[in-house]
């Protein structure tokens, strides 16, 4: 899986210092919010802890040796008191909702190039599509990926999908015209993890008379009012949210407006929305629920796992125990890195976990 481009550590404790403790190996449990022993897992998706079985006393399953790795770290058994608090689960039957703000329906806009965006709501890990491609979100809000549609009549089509397969759909019919705007701000990341900095560019078609005024963070407050010349290439994003950014200048005599929208979201939501799609796969396991399993995966793992799980039978929830807690990892905008830690024959492993957006926007398991 490719790594993310933009990522946060997701952990206090990585695996490299962890492999210096030697007398306490002890990782930061991301999903559980809470630090636990190597030789102490969570058996039934983040809703309790509990000491594995001794060895021996239950079948040696796996499905991810070739991804083990050759760190081995000492445990002691020393407790380290209860959990702060756990991953929120993903709601089941929840229908979500989904609306277009802008364009407006029936909108004649100037130029090939506009943004898509509105609001929705749903379970933890819904998604939203535009055209077939994931948008971003954050909170309730999302924004297309940029697009450019040839001129004349032109259909979107934004489809908000919940984890379990609901849907909401709602569409917008525009024109789209072919001229050129003569002022376009444009952000080089469609956003980041806050706090963070964000490069922009912006181009000019034709000749500036006066200021350029700049709101990058949408507080209708201009950030620059200057001269061209000068205009800031950056701008610092402290919180998470989505922000509107906008330029106004006087291009060829024209007053000319560029609005564009910088997503930024926290570690604390994109670590809950992976760590929700790994305890919905432990928690189907303990159920031993074969189908609610595999559909915490991709298509295309899902066919590559279904005769391995089929051949588990009844030692799914079994299998489900010895999964171990995902104790370190980075989470970018649209996918997560993450690293599981097992115990066998008494001494912690590290194994891989892949997560990322699909084309609906949802999150699941790509690499196991």
């Amino acid at each position: 899986m490719a790594r993310p481009s933009t990522r946060a550590l997701c952990s206090l404790a990585s695996v490299a210092m962890l492999s210096a403790l030697a007398n306490a190996a002890i990782a930061q449990e991301i999903c559980g919010l809470a630090s636990v022993q190597y030789n102490q897992m969570h058996s039934d998706g983040f809703e309790g802890q509990q000491t594995p079985a001794t060895a021996g006393a239950t079948p040696n399953i796996s499905i991810t040796d070739a991804a083990k790795t050759a760190n081995t770290l000492p445990v002691t058994s020393a407790g380290l008191g209860k959990p702060l608090g756990y991953a929120p689960k993903i709601a089941k039957g929840v229908v979500p909702t989904v609306a277009i703000m802008s364009p407006l329906n029936a909108a004649a806009l100037p130029g090939r190039t506009f943004e898509i965006r509105g609001t929705f709501t749903g379970p933890v890990n819904t998604g939203v599509s535009v055209n077939g491609s994931p948008a971003r979100t954050f909170g309730n809000q999302w924004v297309a990926t940029p697009i450019r549609p040839p001129a004349g009549p032109f259909t979107i089509d934004v489809i908000a999908a919940a984890y379990d397969g609901a849907t909401a759909n709602a569409s917008r019919n525009v024109t789209v015209g072919n001229t050129v705007p003569k002022l376009e701000l444009l952000p080089k990341q469609p956003g980041n993890i806050a706090p963070a900095k964000i490069g922009f560019g912006l181009r000019i078609a034709g000749e500036v008379t006066g200021n350029v005024r700049i709101d990058f963070d949408g507080d209708s407050v201009f950030d620059y009012d200057g001269p061209i010349t000068t205009v800031p290439n950056t701008f610092t994003y402290a919180a998470a949210g989505v922000y509107t950014a906008r330029a106004e200048a006087v291009v060829d005599r024209v007053p000319s407006v560029s609005e564009i929208s910088v997503v930024m979201v926290d570690v604390v939501t994109q670590r809950e929305r992976a760590c929700a799609v790994y305890g919905e796969l432990r928690t189907a396991l303990a159920a031993n629920d074969l189908e609610a399993s595999l559909r915490t995966f991709t298509t295309h793992q899902q066919e590559a796992l279904r005769p391995i799980f089929t051949a588990l039978g009844a030692n799914r929830a079994v299998f489900a125990a010895r999964l171990g807690p995902i104790a370190n990892g980075v989470i970018g905008l649209n996918s997560a890195e993450l690293t599981i830690l097992r115990t066998e024959e008494g001494l912690p492993v590290a194994y891989p976990l892949g997560i990322a957006a699909g084309t609906d926007g949802v999150w699941r398991i790509t690499s196991f």
